[in-house]
């Protein structure tokens, strides 16, 4: 007979990136539904997504005021992960323009999913750098950055991931943007049959991303108390895993009503693999998180499966990680977290937050910083 693990017992899993250890158990239940793992699993090297900048993205980067400081730093280090992915390359794009304004060089680094990697790099970094920005790599572990950072007297800010001990975070409230995603959700999709059934695709190893999934469900069943998860599959933040994943797991759960996914591109694979398994695309939905992409926005326009995303301003996210630290190098205060608003984003709203110029979706970072925002987050 087969031993079932407990919800807390997987989320003790998750929460140390231990999911291969669930391998060979086919099916487990958590709150939400029944828990899928990854079948079969097979490394995939994910593909470099490509930026195209706007033409006009200087403009709007130039359009914001520079922080008034007198102690600029020379070289900024960015230590980052799944740079691969379209979000970060935008953020790594931003970094550099804007950081440029300041008369600073950015370093950039990536870790590959690794801590040990990270933890690595920002030694070697942090003699040739005057500033650090760190996006962690996983949910904890990265608290010796901070103190050889600390030791060299070199401040840090930190991306997306709390990490213990940081000073200064800037990131979106993933379980309040996953709420009110759910909570549209809710409100505009009805099932074929029954109660409204979910995909969950999630990144389990990131306590920002299980945040976004919790929030989503709760924001769902504020509206539809009978929704149900069907399962949760392990995305990893790849569309090729997502893809495979999907397909395997719906083979099993059978038709779903929607695909939540914690970014738009494993979205996107697992809606590929809803596809796959053949099921009609012309009755599922896809609320995603991130709405990055000129692909994503396109999609969203085109009135799709893509019906809502939760739009998170990778923009606007890099403006503000090197604005923060621009006051760090110069003594000034900083909050402990710098909160980026997010919104569910429909084609109406995209097209007020990145209006066409030149033909290509360009940031309007006045539009993005008038969006009304939480102060403190619900979840953390």
């Amino acid at each position: 007979m087969r031993t079932r693990r407990s919800s807390r017992e997987l989320f003790g899993l998750w929460m140390v990136g231990s999911w291969r250890n669930l391998e060979g158990h086919l099916e487990q239940r958590s709150e939400h539904g029944v828990m899928m793992n990854n079948p079969a699993k097979v490394e995939v090297e994910p593909k470099t997504a490509v930026y195209t900048p706007p033409p006009f993205l200087d403009d709007a980067i130039k359009a914001v005021p520079l922080v008034s400081a007198r102690k600029l730093p020379g070289r900024i280090g960015y230590l980052t992960n799944y740079s691969f992915h379209i979000w970060y390359q935008i953020v790594i794009e931003i970094l550099k323009r804007r950081a440029a304004q300041y008369g600073a060089e950015m370093l950039v680094q990536d870790a590959r999913k690794s801590v040990e990697n990270q933890i690595n790099q920002a030694r070697e970094m942090l003699p040739q750098v005057d500033a650090l920005l760190l996006t962690p790599a996983a949910t904890s572990g990265l608290e010796p950055v901070l103190e050889m950072a600390a030791q060299a007297g070199k401040p840090v800010v930190i991306e997306a991931n709390p990490v213990e001990g940081m000073k200064t975070l800037v990131a979106i409230c993933d379980y309040d943007a996953g709420f009110e995603l759910g909570f549209w959700v809710g409100h505009n999709v009805t099932a074929a049959n029954g109660p409204l059934r979910i995909l969950d695709v999630g990144l389990p190893a990131l306590r920002p991303c299980l945040l976004r999934s919790e929030g989503f469900v709760d924001g769902v069943k504020t509206v539809q108390a009978d929704a149900v998860v069907a399962a949760s599959i392990n995305g990893e933040a790849t569309p090729e895993v997502a893809h495979r994943v999907a397909l395997e797991t719906l083979r099993k759960t059978g038709d779903v009503d929607v695909i939540f996914a914690m970014d738009d591109e494993t979205g996107q694979g697992a809606y590929e693999g809803y596809l796959e398994a053949g099921f009609d695309p012309e009755r599922i939905v896809i609320a995603g998180f991130g709405l990055a992409g000129d692909h994503e926005k396109e999609w969203l326009m085109r009135r799709e499966a893509l019906k809502v995303s939760a739009a998170m301003f990778p923009e606007y996210v890099g403006l503000r990680c090197v604005d923060n630290l621009i006051k760090c190098c110069d003594g000034q205060a900083t909050p402990l977290r710098d909160v980026i608003p997010t919104v569910a984003a429909t084609p109406s709203v995209l097209e007020k937050l990145y209006p066409k110029r030149g033909n290509a979706w360009t940031p309007d970072f006045a539009a993005m910083a008038a969006l009304s925002g939480k102060s403190e987050c619900t979840r953390v």
